[in-house]
């Protein structure tokens, strides 16, 4: 078979992100793409950290994992840079950074997340790492009461709520196992518990829910948690000890890109930015209305197809179609739900892996390739115990 021509320059590509997406994609591009283009990752932070675990540490469980970036570029063949980005010249085509640096593109890919945004007021936040000690000690607070009321709060402008789930179960199961006494209510705009699954894996998760004595309230708008009460818009209100809300996410509001009124960047399903030639983005800075890691990755792939691609790779792009999955922590064993329009089980839950390798973050090159770098695997950042 006669080798594919190379081009006599490669296509210069900056990846602006250090989650997820960002390193699916490189992991992508250097299959689809190796010899095409030459790739740099600029990332505000030196790890690569899992935030979807960050759920555990609340309760005391391991810290989420980490990785080294720059291990990871260069497994790659990608240069690394660590600075955040601060806007994007379309006609220089060059980015900035906070570090008043300028690096120039042909294409560019964003995967640069979303930032917390609006929570419930009166309400705890929970937001990743940056929350779990305010939590912790919320939680070591209300232990000393006789029987102590937690709500967990999901508004309607957050669309990704298992977390909130999780943090319900797994806060009950801590109570139980220290023989304490607690009463647990999931309060949601929701019509059923994680409906986004589909009919079978809600049915599913309600049950778990009840089986745990995790009260849930569906369909109800919370407004405020103010003198021990969460106030609701149209239900009453109830009783609270503490209440833990998930924020709303906003979009990064990169100076130089389109955007909607909360900062999101619109993009096609191939992860093209609209109207824009040779830029793309992918996951939660999207407009797409899902923020989860696992779809993401999925929009990475997408993404790293087009862009082999326009490069001149030998490759068809093909558009993102989701699938969506969610490995759910619940205090005893997990529960993997899916939702699959392709799959002869559209809505699924089961005990046992739907999935492999069987990670919260679901990624095609990402999970194989962590797993078999545990090198990369940096010490957590551990909070103190609780």
């Amino acid at each position: 078979m006669t080798p594919e021509p190379r081009p006599s320059s490669r296509r210069k590509v900056l990846i602006a992100g250090g989650g997820v997406g960002a390193v699916e994609a490189a992991l992508a591009l250097d299959e689809l793409a190796a010899g095409w283009v030459d790739l740099t990752i600029v990332a505000p932070d030196e790890a690569l950290e899992l935030a979807p675990d960050t759920v555990a540490e609340v309760v005391g469980g391991s810290p989420a994992p980490r990785y080294d970036l720059a291990a990871i570029a260069s497994d790659v063949g990608a240069a690394f840079v660590t600075d955040a980005l601060d806007g994007v010249d379309l006609v220089r085509r060059q980015v900035t950074t906070r570090g008043e640096r300028q690096l120039g593109f042909d294409g560019l890919l964003l995967a640069l997340g979303a930032v917390p945004g609006p929570v419930l007021p009166g309400a705890l936040r929970f937001a990743g790492r940056r929350d779990v000690e305010s939590l912790r000690a919320a939680l070591e607070r209300v232990r000393e009461l006789p029987h102590p009321v937690i709500a967990f709060v999901a508004t309607g402008g957050v669309g990704w709520t298992l977390p909130l789930y999780e943090l319900a179960m797994l806060v009950d199961a801590r109570f139980e196992a220290e023989g304490a006494s607690c009463e647990i209510v999931v309060v949601t705009a929701e019509a059923s518990p994680l409906a986004l699954f589909g009919r079978r894996a809600s049915q599913d998760v309600a049950r778990r829910l009840s089986e745990r004595h995790v009260r849930i309230r569906t369909g109800t708008t919370a407004e405020a948690v103010r003198d021990g009460v969460l106030w609701l818009a149209v239900d009453g209100s109830l009783p609270v000890d503490v209440a833990i809300a998930l924020p709303e996410p906003l979009g990064p509001s990169l100076d130089g890109l389109p955007m909607d009124q909360r900062g999101f960047v619109p993009v096609d399903r191939f992860g093209r930015v609209d109207s824009i030639d040779g830029v793309w983005a992918v996951g939660d800075m999207t407009a797409r209305p899902i923020k989860q890691g696992g779809l993401t990755a999925q929009q990475a792939d997408a993404a790293a197809l087009s862009i082999a691609a326009w490069a001149g790779a030998p490759v068809e792009p093909r558009p993102y179609e989701p699938e969506l999955r969610g490995l759910m922590l619940t205090g005893a064993a997990p529960r993997f739900l899916r939702r699959s329009a392709s799959s002869t089980v559209p809505s699924a839950a089961s005990d046992r892996p739907l999935w492999s390798p069987a990670v919260k973050v679901v990624g095609r090159h990402l999970g194989p390739y962590l797993a078999s770098h545990q090198e990369h695997r940096l010490e957590p950042a551990t909070p103190g115990p609780l």
